[in-house]
């Protein structure tokens, strides 16, 4: 499959890292390329964080870039759970 460039952006911080991916790689995969080379260094759980495209969240972080529509240019956003913005309830 073909690469395409990615803007990740972590918009809260004011962060920014473009890159090219395959179009096949995981919206998960992304997330935790650009936690980490955002904010330069590995202790981050990209659990602790979750996906937008287009201004929406990305609930299923195992479909691809192509999967949801991310071509060259486009851009995802990663932003960290908050008192706004709950992590997904598991019980």
């Amino acid at each position: 499959m073909s690469a395409i460039t990615v803007r990740l952006i972590m918009p809260d911080r004011w962060l920014e890292h473009v890159m090219e991916l395959p179009a096949d790689t995981t919206v998960l995969t992304a997330k935790a390329i650009g936690i980490r080379e955002m904010l330069q260094r590995s202790s981050d759980d990209p659990a602790d964080f979750y996906a937008e495209f287009s201004e929406r969240r990305i609930r299923d972080e195992t479909r691809t870039l192509a999967d949801v529509g991310l071509d060259s240019r486009g851009v995802l956003s990663i932003r960290a759970y908050d008192l706004g913005h709950y992590p997904p309830f598991r019980g």
